[in-house]
């Protein structure tokens, strides 16, 4: 997918810089010396497939019915905090409880019959995509029970358990580990791009645990 999207005058090495900028976060000076090139052009180009990366159609939202068990919780949600900058603009949004201080919330969605990765988006809308009747399993942060089953048991806790691998996993990307340094407008396609390498790995080896599907 990227071939058909890649500017004609990159290389894959250019590629490999962005998976450089994502994994590793090392100030800009320091990855310019690793590739052998100028900052202004290692920028230029990470940045480029940085992009590229986030924009690729990996997460089906329309997947968590995908030969889906006969029940209306087809997916487990959780909230996830990421470091961020002091942001310049004084606004309650950017003051993260986990942290104690500046930092970003995105929920990330799991399909639970296969743990694959349909929804990585900021706090926004989730309900508006369920169908009549369909709740998801989240933990007691979400206390709406018109929208979502909080765990009662060692099942339901368990694939909650699924889920907290799932962050860790975006998280081995520094970007998301580290204090996130570069613009705040850049960060949900850091963000993105992370969670499409991570949905990556997880169709090619490296499946989240094994999980039972929920009983109705």
């Amino acid at each position: 997918m990227l071939s058909t999207q890649r500017p004609p005058n990159s290389t894959p090495n250019h590629l490999l810089w962005g998976f450089l900028l994502l994994k590793q976060y090392n100030i800009e000076s320091v990855n310019a010396v690793l590739v052998g090139a100028s900052e202004k052009t290692f920028r230029k180009w990470s940045l480029i497939y940085v992009r590229l990366i986030a924009n690729l159609p990996l997460l089906d939202w329309e997947n968590r019915l995908e030969n889906a068990p006969e029940t209306t919780t087809f997916v487990s949600l959780d909230g996830t905090d990421f470091r961020i900058l002091e942001p310049t603009e004084c606004d309650p949004k950017w003051f993260s409880l986990k942290f104690s201080g500046p930092g970003v919330r995105y929920e990330i969605g799991l399909y639970i019959a296969t743990g694959n990765i349909v929804w990585a988006h900021a706090r926004d809308a989730f309900i508006d995509h369920l169908d009549i009747d369909e709740k998801a399993l989240a933990d007691n942060g979400y206390r709406d029970n018109n929208y979502f089953v909080n765990p009662n048991g060692d099942p339901l806790k368990k694939i909650l358990a699924t889920h907290e691998t799932a962050n860790k996993r975006v998280k081995q990307f520094y970007c998301m580990k580290d204090v996130f340094r570069h613009i705040l407008t850049l960060h949900p396609s850091f963000f993105r791009a992370c969670v499409n390498l991570t949905q990556i790995m997880i169709v090619n080896g490296e499946p989240l645990y094994d999980v039972e599907p929920l009983e109705q």
